[in-house]
């Protein structure tokens, strides 16, 4: 799961191969204590020092988009629900990735401030598919 105050998602979670693409990602690169939170860095266009790319295959029928990707020699496929679209316009053809450890003293959980209801399209008690929670989320300060 993840939260993203910039877009106002709060406990967003990465399910059906999403999860084991980026978990492999970590497991590859060894990162230490990564259960409790690390940094997840991704564009459209490669970058400098990326773990390597997602590579668009499908729309879903329903909703969401299905890349793939080799990580540590192993080909998965996963699943990105519509959230993609708080980040990108149009699904890219490949998502280029990097994971690393928290900076020292980043607390990885968003706690929304009073009033604010934060979105979400998949995580505990929702599935694909579901209408996602669309509540505005006030600026931050």
């Amino acid at each position: 799961m993840f939260d993203d105050p910039r877009t106002g998602l709060k406990e967003e979670a990465f399910v059906s191969g999403a999860d084991t693409m980026i978990d492999t990602v970590i497991a590859a690169k060894g990162i230490p204590k990564a259960a409790e939170g690390f940094s997840l860095t991704f564009r459209d266009l490669p970058f400098s020092g990326n773990d390597g790319a997602f590579k668009w295959l499908r729309a879903d029928p329903l909703e969401g988009n299905w890349y793939s990707a080799v990580v540590a020699g192993t080909y998965i496929e996963g699943w990105l629900c519509p959230a993609l679209f708080l980040y990108f316009a149009t699904a890219p053809q490949r998502i280029f990735v990097r994971a690393e450890p928290l900076p020292a003293g980043i607390d990885p959980i968003w706690n929304p401030p009073p009033g604010a209801i934060p979105r979400q399209f998949v995580g505990p008690g929702k599935e694909p598919g579901d209408e996602p929670d669309e509540q505005p989320i006030p600026p931050q300060a």
